[in-house]
Order: C-alpha cells, then sequence, then structure tokens
C-alpha cells in the first residue's frame, strides 16, 4: 500500500468518525429529550390523581358532615332535617361542635398545615366544595317511599376535575 493511499484512508475514516459522533449525539439527545416528556406527563397524571383522590374525600367527608348533623338532631331531641334541608351551595367542614351546617367562610378548601386538615376558606384554591340538600317528601314517587334526605356534594379540583356524591339519609328513628 502506498503512502498516499494510506492518508487517504485517514482522511476518510477521521471523517466518518465525526459523522459517526454527530449520529450519535442526534440519537442521545432524542433519547433525552423523550425521557425528560415521559418523567413531565407522570409528574402531571400523579398530580391531577392526587388532586382527584383529595377531592373524592372532601365530598365524602361533606356527607358525613350532614350525617352527623341528622344524628346530633336525633339526640336533642330535635327534627331529623332541622338545619339541613333544603340547603344549597352550603359551606361544611369538620368541627367538634357540628352547630351548624353553613359557615361564612366560602365554598373554597384549602389545606391548613397548622391544623393539619382542609378548611373552607374564601381564598382561592384548588379546591371548592357544595354541598345541596333537597327534602323528599313521603311517597315520592311511588307510594311507600319513605320520607328521604337527598345530598349532593360536589368538589372542584382545577380545571377538568370534578367530583359528586349523591347520598339519601332517612328518618330511621
Amino acid at each position: 500500500m502506498s503512502n498516499k493511499s494510506k492518508v487517504k484512508s485517514q482522511k476518510s475514516q477521521r471523517g466518518f468518525t465525526l459523522l459517526e459522533s454527530m449520529v450519535a449525539i442526534a440519537i442521545f439527545t432524542v433519547g433525552v429529550s423523550t425521557a425528560v416528556f415521559v418523567i413531565t406527563q407522570a409528574i402531571s397524571v400523579g398530580s391531577r390523581t392526587r388532586d382527584r383522590i383529595v377531592a373524592t374525600h372532601l365530598a365524602s367527608e361533606g356527607v358525613e358532615v350532614v350525617r352527623n348533623i341528622r344524628d346530633r338532631n336525633w339526640l336533642a331531641g330535635r327534627s331529623w332535617i332541622q338545619g339541613i334541608d333544603d340547603l344549597t351551595d352550603a359551606c361544611v367542614q369538620w368541627d367538634s361542635e357540628y352547630d351548624t351546617i353553613s359557615c361564612a367562610a366560602g365554598t373554597n378548601v384549602a389545606y391548613d398545615s397548622g391544623l393539619m386538615y382542609y378548611v373552607q376558606t374564601t381564598a382561592a384554591g384548588p379546591f371548592s366544595r357544595t354541598i345541596t340538600t333537597t327534602l323528599i317528601p313521603a311517597d315520592t314517587p311511588n307510594p311507600g317511599d319513605p320520607e328521604r334526605l337527598k345530598i349532593i356534594a360536589s368538589v372542584t379540583c382545577g380545571t377538568n376535575c370534578s367530583i359528586s356524591l349523591e347520598e339519601y339519609l332517612y328518618n330511621w328513628k
């Protein structure tokens, strides 16, 4: 092999190595950007799932507050629906007294790190909860149906995220 062909061969190999490096960098860049995209999407889905779980628990808590008021009415000898029938967009939250279902704090719900639970607030936040109740008279819609209270607890948890629970309470006492 002549010296001239050796030099030519080395030049083409150097160029080929540079081309290989550029292709490898491009493949690496595509791989890293894909991984970053997948991780970002996983975090986003995780956040939305967390918000839906919290919203479900907040809606359930709203129904439980209404149920507790009904039970306290029974124990106090009052009408079972006193203070809870025909509520519209009521504000409810956990309270050791449960004296009233309605509060003046607004429908927004935020986590209070000092109290370590969610509280109703007027400040804007990711969650908003409303409770609506409707008294359904006896024999409605069918004869023999008991008097009952329909409760709808609705919680919004951001864009395209809302949870609504519906439950019926009866006067079993």
